[in-house]
């Protein structure tokens, strides 16, 4: 019998993905929680009644009611449309479509109104971070990670990160972080040949990649590595059965912004659209006023109060991991290792140029799709100890990623509310 296969840690697996899968269906949130919702909403309203996605109505007609509800919008051609990537929006619209036919609710009832956010967020959000938890295990499976690692990481990127906070409610970063996942475990397979070479996993591949970038455009980064990786691997293959099925999400968002916008990039790239006259970007408050210098934003988005290692510092072997690739050529799977670290970086640098953290969210939320990439990385590190005192280490890390995590959970969007900000202060906007 391999090491790999030995029956107690398949069990622990197991009951790791078991859990999470109850956590997903008994922990959803039936409520909004704000604009992360109600800015989607409020497009799913406006494409089912009007068949728009404008979010705005004509004089005289009565308001969309999620419109009135959110700042997360912008003016475009004289008309309000949500700031929103529009693919979630419009899954989420077929999913309102079909359980308005089957069991009549209405988004308008208060009491439908619960179970259908219930509904959409346990599918499409719940759903992504299960993905990320399954397919984050056959990755560690088919790398042949020992079995103890392989255990301490699927617990991690399960229960140690915010996946598991942001996997009960709209949002817009499990689901790409559940479809990176994916991904890279199909690039890594094919780009190996761990995995056999057949145009279905290509076309996998190419699905939820092209899906990354649509859902959560700088998680790109991570795709743009990894479709590299199996271009040079199956050029062939890839530019036959990966380009294709990756150009369909993509074209999707691009015709949808083309309709909407007369531009198929993002509106976060039209500043303008922002700055109509009764825009809440015009003046913002709390949060969103801040205006750190740079180096201070970088030290608070990782080791202050927003911090990634600080709240989660179990991701900071992921950096140990890069760090030894870099200094020892003999590091498992080195050029993995190298390639997601620059990745990190880069993702890093762009968001430096960002000032309020997130948001009215619990941590850096920006950095969810970066989590389980950080977790694979420390695999080298991990499967080296050897010492109990180490191992005593990592459960420490553990303890403190754990409580963060299950504080994200029961706050997920309000600000300064890490108890990092119990220790540092919170986060002041210019209202201070």
């Amino acid at each position: 019998m391999q090491e790999s296969d030995i029956p107690q840690f398949r069990i622990l697996e197991t009951l790791i993905i078991a859990m999470a899968a109850v956590f997903v269906v008994w922990g959803t949130y039936g409520r909004s929680f704000g604009d992360t919702a109600d800015s989607r909403l409020a497009t799913v309203l406006s494409l089912t009644q009007d068949g728009s996605w404008y979010i705005d109505r004509p004089a005289g007609q009565e308001p969309n009611y999620f419109e009135q509800r959110t700042i997360d919008k912008v003016m475009v051609k004289g008309r309000l449309l949500s700031s929103k990537p529009p693919v979630l929006p419009l899954l989420m619209t077929g999913e309102y479509i079909l359980v308005h036919k089957v069991f009549g609710w209405e988004l308008l009832d208060e009491e439908d109104r619960e179970k259908i956010i219930r509904f959409t967020s346990m599918t499409l959000v719940g759903g992504a971070y299960l993905l990320a938890v399954l397919f984050f295990a056959k990755t560690l499976r088919l790398f042949d990670v020992e079995p103890l690692t392989r255990v301490v990481l699927l617990f991690s990127v399960a229960f140690c990160t915010q996946l598991w906070g942001y996997g009960t409610n709209i949002n817009n970063h499990v689901p790409a972080a559940g479809m990176l996942v994916v991904a890279l475990y199909y690039a890594l397979g094919l780009g190996s040949g761990r995995l056999p070479a057949t145009p279905w996993r290509f076309a996998l591949f190419g699905l939820t990649g092209g899906l990354v970038p649509t859902l959560d455009a700088p998680a790109g980064i991570f795709i743009a590595f990894a479709g590299l990786y199996v271009l040079a691997k199956h050029p062939r293959r890839t530019l036959l059965w990966v380009a294709p099925v990756a150009a369909v999400p993509v074209a999707v968002q691009c015709v949808i912004l083309w309709h909407a916008t007369g531009s198929p990039l993002p509106v976060q790239l039209h500043k303008e659209f922002y700055l109509y006259e009764a825009s809440y970007w015009r003046n913002p408050r709390g949060i969103d006023a801040l205006n750190e210098p740079k180096l201070t934003y970088l030290f608070h988005m990782t080791f202050g109060r927003c911090g990634l290692f600080s709240l989660y510092p179990i991701l900071f072997a992921g950096v140990a991991g890069f760090l030894r690739a870099i200094v020892k050529r003999d590091t498992p799977w080195r050029g993995y290792v190298l390639a997601g670290g620059a990745a990190f970086l880069i993702l890093t640098a762009y968001y430096m140029t960002k000032n309020n953290y997130g948001g009215e969210a619990y941590g850096f939320r920006w950095y969810i799709v970066a989590m389980p990439v950080l977790l694979l990385m420390a695999a080298p590190v991990l499967s080296g100890l050897r010492k109990r005192w180490h191992w005593v280490f990592i459960g420490l890390m553990l303890g403190i990623s754990f409580y963060s995590a299950w504080e994200c959970s029961q706050a997920p969007w309000a600000a300064n509310r890490q108890w990092t900000c119990r220790v540092l202060g919170p986060s002041y906007g210019l209202w201070k």
